[in-house]
């Protein structure tokens, strides 16, 4: 015996706003990593890190909005917004371990550097 899962369609009239939101996810996600990478590479100044904060915001809000559109299981939009928590933290957590490792070899860098 076949099973068959049953979606609900979505709505043609829908195809648009699906379009634009899904598009501004994939935007401030981007707009969202460039600012903190680049403040915390130095390049943009530490004020632009709430405008990049604001991005995360309206990215996490996209994407629910996406999820509600196309009709998502409950539990898919917890995961999608569990997921999105964690992409919050990710640039932090990069940033960090490359503070870490540069730390650690430090002493190690200089003195392989002599011939």
């Amino acid at each position: 015996m076949e099973i068959l899962i049953t979606r609900p369609e979505i709505a043609i009239d829908m195809f648009l706003p699906i379009f634009v939101v899904s598009t501004l996810v994939l935007v401030f996600g981007v707009g969202y990593a460039a600012l903190i990478t680049l403040s915390k590479m130095g390049y943009f100044s530490k004020k632009w890190m709430p405008l990049g904060y604001i991005f995360w915001a309206l990215q996490t809000y996209c994407l629910y909005d996406l999820s509600v559109m196309i009709q998502s299981e409950p539990f898919t939009s917890k995961v999608l917004m569990i997921a999105m928590v964690a992409y919050l933290f990710v640039p932090h957590l990069y940033f960090r371990l490359i503070e870490d490792t540069d730390e650690r070899y430090k002493d190690t860098h200089t003195t392989s550097n002599k011939i």
